[in-house]
């Protein structure tokens, strides 16, 4: 209980409280904006969060990206251009609704939705991490190595066109982890010399360039190609109002969806894309006219919207209680927590219980502003699309160097920022999963360290991986969904092309 109420005296700070709401706004305005994914607007945040204490820092990146995601879906029924991929889903009634002049009804049940379905993932993190943390706490270095080992298997199914192109991003990123200093004997390894990459790569340089530069690239190409050349903006003339009994109608949809987005959000690599579309799948049976479904039915929004959104908290359950990144944004957070001295995983709650509630506590906050701020101001947070995204990118580019080069005073990081944005742009282009790499990149040091202990401790035996029962589960489970993988593999519509 004093960790509870030491965390809500961290977050009713002022300051906290305006940075949830700065970080909801912008958020929000970005994710309206075509090219600019919440994932690249939090990858800039990184480095403005070293002066933020790390409930602070937290917070911003979550309110960020809940922004981002909502930001998507206004685009996606406005204007049928999804902002976000994750919004995807909502387009498809959501538009139509549009269309039929019911663009504000349209826009105020998503908000409601996410709202309530993100709402439900938070208590379903606030009830589950902890017991899934003391449970953890029986871990030891050969648990650690299965359970890291199975993570990087179902990371794979980031890579939805090919496995092997997913396998191969996170044995570049595991192999880039090794590069610096042996955790074991201090010697460097693979540094060829170089003073500079004696100690490795930085993380946040790292990430900036694969996630944000990467996409700035992109960018250049399309608008030199002629692709992005701005958005009119389709006004939406009704003045419709979301009804009482259209609430109610949708209200197993919501439980249900968001039970769905919960889910998906704490299986690693599965992502909010996947939680909208099998969220609205599943909304379809509890439509109170299912034949309305794609032709413009509310149900056709809640669904969608209420999953997704619960990814946003939900995929904070696996790294929170285990340390385990579930995407690219997990990812981004664990970043942060572990640059303010903060380990996620077992011990967290001992160690560190006051900020894990303030987080808990931010994010509730979150969600309240992301609905009031979205009931009343989504009108205006679309004519953001009007911005001509090429004007921006100056601005983004000076952002990134100046975040890289910031934490360490160091033009190596600017050269390491640019060597991973064209690796990023690279494996855009080529459809490798960038995700992959940097997760492989975060969790390979934790890999090789657990792996390395399991050995010294059954003399090179590797049967000590399966004497554990944990373990032993995490290796079994490893081997099924390594099958299930080739078996999807094979029966592919390519492969059987």
């Amino acid at each position: 209980m004093d960790d509870v109420l030491s965390g809500l005296s961290i977050i009713l700070e002022p300051t906290t409280i305006l940075i949830a709401i700065a970080g909801v706004i912008l958020g929000s305005v970005l994710g309206a904006i075509p090219g600019l994914s919440a994932t690249m607007a939090i990858a800039l945040l990184v480095p403005f969060t070293f002066t933020l204490n790390p409930v602070q820092a937290i917070v911003l990146l979550t309110a960020m990206y809940k922004g981002g995601i909502f930001g998507g879906s206004i685009a996606a029924i406005l204007l049928n251009t999804p902002g976000t991929s994750a919004a995807a889903a909502t387009a498809i009634d959501g538009h139509q609704l549009a269309r039929q002049g019911k663009a504000r009804k349209a826009i105020k049940m998503a908000v409601v939705s996410s709202s309530l379905g993100d709402l439900f993932a938070v208590i379903v993190l606030i009830s589950i991490a902890g017991v899934i943390a003391n449970f953890a706490l029986e871990f030891g270095p050969p648990e650690y190595t299965a359970l890291i080992l199975f993570a990087f298997t179902v990371i794979l199914g980031i890579s939805q066109k090919s496995i092997i192109k997913g396998m191969l991003a996170t044995v570049l990123g595991v192999f880039i982890g090794t590069i610096g200093y042996d955790p074991s004997t201090g010697v460097p390894r693979l540094s060829f010399g170089s003073m500079e990459l004696s100690g490795g790569f930085e993380l946040v340089p790292l990430l900036i360039g694969l996630l944000a530069v990467s996409q700035v690239f992109i960018l250049m190409e399309e608008t030199f190609l002629g692709k992005n050349t701005g958005n009119d903006i389709m006004k939406p003339d009704d003045n419709s109002k979301l009804t009482w009994q259209e609430f109610k109608d949708s209200r197993l949809i919501y439980l249900q969806s968001g039970a769905i987005g919960t889910f998906v959000g704490s299986l690693p690599g599965l992502g909010p894309t996947v939680a909208a579309f099998l969220g609205r799948n599943a909304g379809k049976r509890l439509a109170k006219n299912p034949k309305k479904y794609g032709k413009g039915a509310l149900e056709g929004v809640a669904a969608p919207e209420a999953s997704n959104s619960a990814v946003g908290s939900s995929n904070l359950i696996p790294l929170i209680s285990l340390g385990i990144p579930g995407d690219a944004e997990a990812a981004l957070i664990l970043s942060v927590l572990i640059i303010h001295g903060i380990t996620p995983g077992p011990t967290v709650f001992d160690t560190d219980g006051p900020i894990i509630y303030g987080i808990y506590f931010g994010i509730l906050i979150s969600i309240c502003v992301l609905f009031l701020f979205n009931w009343y101001a989504s009108r205006w947070v679309v004519k953001v699309r009007n911005i001509n995204v090429t004007l921006l990118i100056p601005a983004i580019l000076v952002l990134c160097v100046a975040g890289s080069y910031g934490m360490n005073q160091n033009m190596f990081d600017v050269q390491t920022m640019f060597i991973f944005a064209v690796i990023g742009y690279l494996m855009i282009k080529f459809q490798f999963p960038t995700t992959a790499l940097l997760i492989g990149f975060i969790l390979g040091p934790i890999f090789e360290s657990s792996l390395r202990q399991s050995m010294i401790l059954s003399n090179n035996n590797p049967i000590i991986f399966f004497q554990n029962p944990i373990s032993l589960v995490f290796i079994i489970i490893t081997i099924m969904i390594v099958i299930f993988y080739i078996i999807r593999e094979v029966k592919s519509p390519k492969n059987e092309d």
